[in-house]
């Protein structure tokens, strides 16, 4: 049954990194993804009150073992000390630390397709993390996606060409509105939502739709539900999904 072969055009998205394998948004779930062969990469950024943006999901650390302490709300350098790895596994990732936006493009450069999410609600997040796309000259190399429709016009009032994603619930006509208001590149629907009447008709407004949702807590009791959100959004006729077991698909093989 796996692995389920895609499209050679169709983005295979490591949802924060590898992150059913490795503690997401680390550099072990990045690493992990690269040696996967996966091209491109999801991630989530968030700004500390020093202005590093600092990649993690949850907008306090508790689900990764370090209380609700709320991650806009400290620095840099107190979250740089933080392990961000034994919560997943104390044996394979104890002490691995967070990353921020800069060294994750500093160490990767063009080595992926990167889909930087505006996780955080600090004002002067979407403008940070224009000024590091452009320090790393990785424009032509991004998609920058939020459920923020907010933060998505900041963003486009800063630059008129980066690729812009809204992640949505589903594709709708206010959703479809909005797109076009915005000029974006892709409507991002959860995969559980998504149809191909859907995917049509956003295909008259977006150059792509792309699904997210394609996960779950454990491999053994969430396998048969993720499988089968994959093949709704293959249905679908998606142009990619973000995924936590990246190598769950594979771009099929041309026949000799």
């Amino acid at each position: 049954m796996l692995p389920i072969h895609v499209p050679p055009t169709f983005r295979i998205i490591a949802h924060r990194g590898a992150s059913a394998y490795a503690p997401e948004n680390t550099r072990a779930a990045f690493d992990l993804a690269a040696r996967m062969g996966v091209a491109e990469i999801e991630l989530d950024t968030q700004l500390t009150t020093d202005g590093e943006i600092v990649l993690c999901h949850d907008t306090t650390l508790t689900r990764y073992g370090h209380g609700p302490q709320v991650v806009e709300a400290m620095s840099w350098t107190d979250l740089a000390a933080l392990d961000m790895g034994s919560w997943f596994s104390p044996f394979l990732f104890a002490g691995e630390r967070p990353l921020t936006l800069d060294q994750l493009f500093a160490a990767y450069g063009d080595t992926f397709v990167y889909h930087v999410e505006i996780k955080g609600k600090a004002p002067d997040l979407p403008a940070a993390v224009h000024a590091a796309i452009l320090r790393h000259g990785l424009a032509g190399r991004v998609v920058v996606t939020s459920f923020s429709f907010a933060s998505l016009l900041a963003m486009r009032e800063l630059d008129a060409t980066l690729r812009l994603g809204w992640l949505t619930q589903t594709i709708d006509a206010g959703a479809l509105a909005k797109a076009q208001t915005a000029r974006l590149y892709q409507l991002c629907p959860a995969a559980a939502t998504v149809t191909a009447a859907h995917v049509a008709q956003a295909r008259a407004v977006v150059t792509e739709v792309r699904a997210w949702g394609v996960q779950g807590e454990t491999v053994h009791a969430q396998s048969a539900e993720v499988i089968a959100l994959i093949r709704r959004v293959l249905e679908a006729g998606c142009d990619g999904m973000t995924i936590n077991w990246p190598d769950w698909v594979q771009y099929a093989r041309e026949m000799p």
